[in-house]
């Protein structure tokens, strides 16, 4: 088998090397015989970025030298030192070197006719020789990607909104699945992906295009080649953020960014922001367009609605029906009075009328009092139901969740279930009512004068149009507009949390430079939507304005053709009237629609987010004993990055006081998070009294627990509310002896209100150290089984700590104590040293000291600094 070495053969320039990449895909060589184009080497083929260079061939499991691995790495090094470590794009130094390097596709230029007259005739027994579904498939998809080279075809690529900071890869994945006929959302490949906190490499999301069924072509190019390349296709972006291309020409290309939406930037703007990376995504033989899973919905939610209370809706449904009813009386009088009443003088009828059009108007009065009652009593009902059903749900979600998202993001898609309930609730009726409506009238008009019926059809019509014209473009920028809201918001709860330090820091006027920027675009994204709402509006309310002209020259000129009485003119009037007048309802509840689409779309991620936990099939625990065992534990923060902690295998005895200790970034505070069940092992097991914590409800594991995290909350309202947060009946000396125990009882005593003294959120009134000190008391007061600290001391001076070291030695339950500070766990009944995720020590202050290690090291480097004494 021949194979083809750039080393030894001239490439006169990148015409020459997709030529050579042209004859692998077709399986002929320099030879007659059938070769296999293989990857020698590319050192000194293509010196920097700016040349065409293949970076694809990824797979796992093939075979491949050492030193083709090792050339190839050193190549793409050379060409993409700034990023490709952060994109995931070559082998790792601890990967196996036997890893493939081999292309998976090259990039190849669109044939011509001139090319197409110079191949050869097919041979009999090729051209004879039977299709197979996975070569019609191949050759579909190739006819397809010709013309979307071509820009024969001008599908639009969906947009996804992507929800939080590092969910972009994810987002362009599911744009471009959705493209091709897989509605997919973004929370689907999140959670296919297993999306961390550090987002998704190019690599992780070749991967995952890959498990969709799609071809997969990762590869490195510069900016003009892009006519080579089968769109849409998903790009690495100013090195941190990944978007998809729909078109691209010389001059512009049109992107659609999953951060900030649509949007067209010149070829000079692209080439400046495009790192050279482009993953070509077509789909295959075994791609399948079927849809994991239904979609939270406008009218799921309708639904959900309706079941909250029927016979409320069915009352407001009747209501309006009335209302309806009594504007059809008007048209039907009109012709009553031109035709009967005035031509023949019928005065008495005429008093009989105006009797029966007061009844009327009273009716109609009574029944919108009762209508809008009806109508406060659902929407107090819905709106209790589905905050408290989204808040719920949030407070169900895991951690990791809340670390990707902002707390002011999340306040505003609180507000969004407002505005759904308010469209719903003030639409819903109206809109079955008014499409009922409009077929009515439009039959009547058809029966009586077909000529009235097609104009005022036609006048609907463009309204329709122009509703479908500027739906998407409302819906985007609505989008747009909610997520510079969520920044702006976020940021702003950014800074008023962390005020004191904005101040101290005289970092005032740099905090508001960049709210002020971040708000600033979120007008600019207002302004932007009204202005199409309002040339949109402008364009209905002309056509509403003019519409009953049109209407009547048409019905005089019938008048006066004598094909209809003036009576029925009128009556016809009135009726097209209010034809039109639920018809444009219809538009302006589409309008409603785009923009509630975009608040959809925000709850959607919470409402599709995993639980962290399926609470109906887990066991409730009993009163734990404190026994913990961990076997052979690993953790990772997504499938694709490296593992944070490796292979802990400890066991904890009841009423045993373990330390924790290691550097900075070791991984200690993730091992406690492990403890909680705030993440789960992707290795091995957490056992707590020999039952494994998968099994158990893990907030019924956490209530048995006392925690001080880094950082631990204080919360609005009383000293004693914060002490009683988990028990807010707790009785009155629980609560003194927890503040004794923490050590703080005299500085609550010395307030001005003792227990009962307010504190604000926060507890920015209060020293650091008497915050920590008031989260150990909270953390004492529920008399927990496993007591874990972590940090807990580290703002306290040393005679206070030590008074606190002697309280939480007089208690009965399990203690782990994370810390950084040596001095205090050198008492500790078991200390494990933690280096890089790893247990390397564990054994007692003296055990360890003794043995001169990894431990010993830390105490001499503490001791050196000052920052402990002798021990």
């Amino acid at each position: 088998m021949k194979t083809f070495d750039p080393e030894s053969t001239q490439l006169s320039n990148n015409d020459d090397l997709i030529r050579a990449l042209q004859k692998e895909e077709s399986g002929a060589t320099s030879s007659d015989d059938e070769g296999q184009v293989t990857l020698r080497r590319t050192s000194g083929l293509l010196p920097d970025k700016r040349r065409t260079a293949l970076l694809s061939g990824l797979d796992i499991g093939e075979q491949a030298s050492s030193t083709e691995v090792a050339d190839l790495a050193e190549h793409r090094e050379h060409q993409m030192a700034r990023n490709t470590m952060a994109l995931g794009l070559y082998l790792a130094p601890d990967q196996d070197p036997a890893m493939t390097a081999t292309l998976v596709t090259p990039l190849q230029k669109p044939e011509t006719a001139e090319t197409e007259t110079e191949k050869p005739a097919p041979s009999t027994e090729a051209s004879s020789a039977p299709s197979t579904p996975a070569s019609q498939g191949q050759a579909q998809v190739r006819k397809q990607s010709l013309a979307q080279r071509l820009h024969l075809t001008r599908k639009r690529v969906p947009m996804l909104q992507q929800m939080s900071m590092v969910e972009c890869g994810a987002a362009s994945l599911a744009m471009i699945l959705s493209y091709y006929g897989r509605k997919t959302s973004v929370s689907e490949v999140r959670n296919h992906c297993g999306v961390g906190r550090d987002g998704l490499s190019a690599l992780s999301i070749v991967k995952a295009a890959r498990s969709y069924g799609l071809r997969v072509r990762a590869i490195s190019l510069q900016e003009n080649d892009f006519r080579f390349i089968t769109l849409p296709a998903i790009i690495h972006w100013e090195f941190n953020h990944f978007l998809v291309v729909e078109r691209w020409t010389p001059k512009y290309v049109d992107l659609v960014d999953p951060a900030i939406g649509r949007r067209r930037v010149t070829a000079k703007e692209f080439d400046n922001s495009f790192t050279g990376i482009v993953i070509m995504l077509e789909p295959g033989v075994q791609f399948n367009r079927e849809t994991a899973n239904q979609r939270v919905t406008l009218r799921s939610y309708a639904v959900n609605y309706i079941k909250m209370a029927p016979v409320a809706l069915g009352q407001i449904l009747g209501a309006s029906l009335l209302l309806q009813l009594f504007g059809l009386a008007l048209p039907a009088l009109t012709a009553i009075v031109i035709d009967q009443i005035i031509p023949f003088q019928l005065k008495d009828a005429l008093t009989l009328l105006a009797v029966g059009l007061f009844v009327l108007l009273l009716a109609q009065l009574v029944t919108m009092l009762l209508r809008a009652s009806v109508l406060l009593y659902l929407q107090t009902k819905v709106d209790s139901q589905m905050m408290m059903g989204f808040f719920e749900k949030l407070l169900t979600l895991p951690q990791s969740f809340f670390l990707q998202r902002s707390s002011g993001d999340i306040l505003a898609r609180l507000a969004s279930n407002t505005i759904i309930r308010d469209t719903i609730s003030n639409q819903l009726v109206s809109t079955i009512l008014d499409g009922s409506f409009v077929l009515v009238y439009l039959l009547i008009l058809l029966a009586v004068s077909p000529m009235f019926a097609l104009l005022a059809l036609a006048i609907g019509c463009l309204q329709v149009i122009l509703l479908l014209f500027t739906g998407h473009r409302t819906r985007e920028l609505t989008m747009r507009e909610l997520v510079a809201q969520g920044k702006s918001q976020g940021y702003a709860a950014e800074m008023l949390t962390g005020i004191a330090t904005l101040k101290a820091s005289g970092a005032e006027e740099r905090a508001l430079s960049r709210w002020s920027n971040l708000f600033f675009d979120q007008l600019n994204a207002a302004v932007k939507r009204s202005y199409v709402s309002s040339l949109t509006n402008t364009v209905l309310n002309t056509l509403h304005t003019f519409s009953p002209l049109f209407l009547l020259i048409a019905g005089t000129v019938q008048v006066l053709n004598g094909s209809l009485p003036t009576g029925t003119m009128l009556g016809l009037f009135a009726l097209a009237t209010a034809f039109l007048a639920p018809l444009t309802s219809l538009v302006a509840m589409g309008q409603q629609v785009q923009l509630v689409q975009s608040h959809l779309e925000r709850i959607t991620d919470v409402v599709e987010a995993r639980p962290e936990q399926d609470t109906e099939e887990v066991n409730e625990p009993e009163r734990l004993t404190g026994h913990i065992q961990l076997e052979k534990v690993g953790f990772r923060y997504d499938p694709n990055s490296a593992l944070v902690l490796q292979d802990i295998s400890v066991s904890i005895a009841p009423g045993q006081k373990v330390a924790i200790v290691g550097r900075t970034g070791s991984g200690k505070s993730t091992l406690g998070n492990l403890l909680l069940g705030l993440y789960l092992p992707t290795e091995g097991e957490i056992f707590y009294d020999d039952i494994p914590l998968r099994t158990l409800n893990y907030q019924a594991v956490r209530s048995q627990f006392g925690v001080v995290m880094q950082g631990s909350s204080i919360f609005s309202g009383s000293i004693r509310q914060n002490i009683a947060l988990s028990n807010p009946s707790m009785p009155m000396d629980h609560v003194i002896k927890a503040a004794r125990a923490a050590a703080i009882h005299e500085d609550i005593m010395q307030m001005p209100m003792e227990y009962e003294t307010l504190v604000s959120e926060g507890g920015n009134a209060l020293s650091g150290g008497q915050r920590q000190r008031l989260a150990l008391a909270r953390a004492i007061a529920n008399d927990p089984v496993i007591l874990l600290l972590d940090e807990a001391t580290s703002a306290l001076d040393v005679v206070t700590e030590k008074a606190v070291e002697q309280s939480l030695n007089q208690l009965a339950c399990t203690q782990i104590v994370i810390a950084h500070r040596l001095s205090t766990i050198r008492n500790a009944d078991l200390i494990l040293v933690v280096d890089r995720g790893a247990i390397v020590e564990q054994g007692t202050h003296q055990q360890l000291l003794a043995r001169h290690g990894y431990y010993a090291r830390l105490i001499e480097s503490q001791l050196a600094t000052g920052e402990i004494e002798s021990m």
